[in-house]
């Protein structure tokens, strides 16, 4: 089945570090099978209520640091920051790019694939690099996805990576992979992009989102920050 989303988004700024990638409130098993049979309208933002970290604070970063939001808008994209303090007291910015496509259920809007970019953070270990150009790709699923089966997200007919998922929490399962030029190459010459799981029955679903406005803000990000 193919959940296609009609992207269309909003932001609130102001909310808790990060949250823009936190929002989800994810639908019983049934959800995908539901979305699919309703007229599909969707969107992609956050609720400032269900606020809480989906990207873990970085090294030195405290947790429990919380300033308001710098968002800018790209078309279907965002590109947020945000100041906080380190354990240090040091003011820290933690930046990304990210999307959330939802679709429609009943009244009822369900975030189905949340993808977010962000710098990816050197480990300090001898030998260990991020892979050019350092971008780390966060994406979040449903509960009900079936594990072993990864995440897969291509773009004009082309796998562009593979995700095995790390771990699940509350708020979905999580994945993380560092992305390459040619991955960025690749995703770089579609118009959307498509991600494809697999539910815990079975059920193989595909869910497309769109890449409109995803380089300008990535070019917004890898800008040197102003001093």
């Amino acid at each position: 089945m193919t959940l296609e989303p009609m992207m269309r988004t909003h932001l609130k700024a102001g909310i808790s570090a990060m949250a823009l990638l936190s929002c989800m409130a994810f639908a019983p098993a049934g959800f995908a099978e539901d979305a699919a049979k309703a007229p599909v309208a969707a969107q992609t933002g956050s609720s400032p209520k269900q606020a809480a970290p989906m990207t873990p604070p970085q090294d030195g970063q405290a947790a429990g640091s919380q300033q308001q939001a710098n968002v800018t808008k790209f078309d279907d994209w965002y590109y947020r920051c945000v100041d906080g303090k380190a354990a240090d007291s040091a003011v820290k910015s933690s930046c990304e790019v990210a999307q959330i496509a939802t679709v429609k259920q009943g009244d009822q809007t369900v975030n189905v694939l949340t993808l977010a970019f962000a710098k990816a953070v050197d480990t300090g270990q001898k030998g260990v690099k991020p892979a050019a150009p350092g971008l780390l790709l966060t994406t979040l699923v449903p509960l009900n996805v079936y594990l072993p089966a990864g995440l897969s997200i291509d773009a004009g007919d082309k796998q562009v990576v593979q995700l095995a998922y790390r771990n699940c929490n509350q708020t979905g399962c999580w994945a993380q992979q560092e992305m390459t030029t040619k991955t960025l190459a690749t995703l770089q010459k579609s118009a959307d992009g498509v991600g494809h799981l697999q539910l815990m029955d079975g059920r193989k679903v595909n869910i497309k989102f769109s890449l409109k406005g995803l380089w300008p803000a990535l070019d917004a990000m890898n800008k040197p920050a102003a001093k």
